[in-house]
């Protein structure tokens, strides 16, 4: 099994219990490893940030879709 800790896999039980999964014992270990990227990759994505990281242009959503225009 993957070494996402105890606090990870409690989390992880408890979050598969309140969807109402059951997961196989042989499918737990490649599901919880699994678990423990996504939980990686959602810390990059809510990381700070500096300004140069934004994007240098902002778009105006009717300028660019022709539903905008009349």
């Amino acid at each position: 099994m993957v070494d996402g800790g105890i606090d990870l896999q409690r989390e992880f039980d408890m979050l598969a219990a309140r969807a109402g999964l059951d997961i196989p014992a042989d499918r737990r270990p490649s599901i919880f490893a699994s678990f423990v990227e996504l939980r990686r990759q959602a810390e990059l994505l809510r990381g700070a940030r500096a300004a140069s990281a934004e994007p240098a242009n902002v778009y105006d959503l009717t300028t660019i879709l022709r539903a905008g225009r009349r």
